[in-house]
């Protein structure tokens, strides 16, 4: 008798703890439709990224990163409302790679959600990979959240940040990068 209602309280523990997850998951995605709240413009970096890594290996799409004085890569996930408003963002403005490349890495399940996410945001003209699982923006760069931005400078992480902006990480990356305009660089 003891064994059933310890399992009992058990299941109900774990019940709580899965409704509060969703409850949280739900007020993210949810705001006040009256009053939307713009994105924070903060920009902070992230802790224990391989801060100074040269990746070993840049995957189909992204080699125009890996070979650019300075780039930009985004990390996001099609499982986030976050990365859903930036890119939004990121779709609107078709000029942010005046001065650097930007590249897009999209965490998903599966290849056909990952993409579904760059057909449903526009981001198909920017140099993109999916990232089934995450695991490569994880083995490479040490990033298990997102929206995170990667920046190189000649190829080797300079900063990896967390933000929710796209204009705000735009100013952050220029001065991060010291305001270097792009150039290619032989491989």
């Amino acid at each position: 008798m003891d064994l059933f209602f310890g399992f009992v309280l058990l299941l109900l523990a774990g019940g709580m703890v899965a409704l509060f997850a969703m409850v949280g998951e739900l007020a993210s995605r949810v705001g006040d439709p009256a009053s939307p709240a713009p994105p924070s413009t903060q920009v902070e970096p992230v802790e224990d990224a391989r801060i100074g890594h040269v990746p070993d290996v840049w995957p189909g799409g992204l080699e125009v990163i890996g070979t650019a004085d300075t780039a930009v890569l985004l990390v996001l996930s099609t499982v986030c409302a976050s990365c859903q408003t930036v890119a939004q963002q990121l779709a609107q403005r078709p000029d942010i790679t005046a001065d650097r490349p930007w590249g897009v890495v999209v965490t998903c399940g599966d290849v056909a959600r990952g993409e579904e996410f760059v057909t449903r945001y526009g981001l198909g003209p920017l140099p993109h990979l999916l990232d089934v699982n995450g695991d490569w923006v994880r083995a490479e760069f040490n990033v298990e959240s997102s929206p995170v931005a990667v920046l190189f400078a000649h190829s080797t992480v300079a900063a990896t940040l967390l933000f929710n902006d796209v204009a705000a990480l735009n100013a952050a990356s220029a001065r991060a990068l010291g305001g270097h305009r792009h150039e290619e660089v032989a491989p």
